[in-house]
């Protein structure tokens, strides 16, 4: 089975999931290849939030396909965006997929560092708990 792994921020490839790998450690890789499937899928900006039209985005089959992030990282990065980022990723998480639920968000970034975002996302993925943190 292939996996999405994280080699850059926000840069993704396909690996082949461990032979060799528990139970638990196939499980986790799951949850994280959904998860980052979610959030570093392109959603369809609302009217009036992009000037350009067509700089829109998003999947034109289904505008309600994956987040609105990269929207949100043309403003500037203070309480209101790190705010609207962390309730925009709960939901897409808890609505984008079946096999998520109990999610829980959590913004674990260092108050010093003032040019990105470091989350905590918790959950069950099947009924099986995971745990990751990631960057945006």
């Amino acid at each position: 089975m292939l996996k999405l792994v994280q080699i850059d921020n926000g840069v993704f490839d396909l690996a082949p999931e461990d032979p060799n790998a528990t139970e638990d450690e196939a499980a986790q890789a799951a949850a994280e290849t959904l998860v980052y499937a979610v959030l570093y899928t392109d959603q369809v900006a609302p009217a009036g939030r992009v000037a350009d039209p067509f700089d829109q985005r998003g999947w034109w089959h289904d505008e309600t396909r994956g987040v609105g992030l990269w929207y949100v990282r043309r403003q500037a990065l203070g309480e209101k965006a790190r705010n609207e980022s962390l309730i925009m990723i709960k939901r897409a998480l808890e609505d984008k997929s079946n096999a998520l639920s109990d999610i829980t968000v959590t913004d674990i970034t260092d108050a010093r560092n003032v040019s990105s975002v470091i989350l905590q996302i918790t959950g069950q993925h099947n009924g099986r708990q995971f745990i990751m943190k990631v960057p945006l």
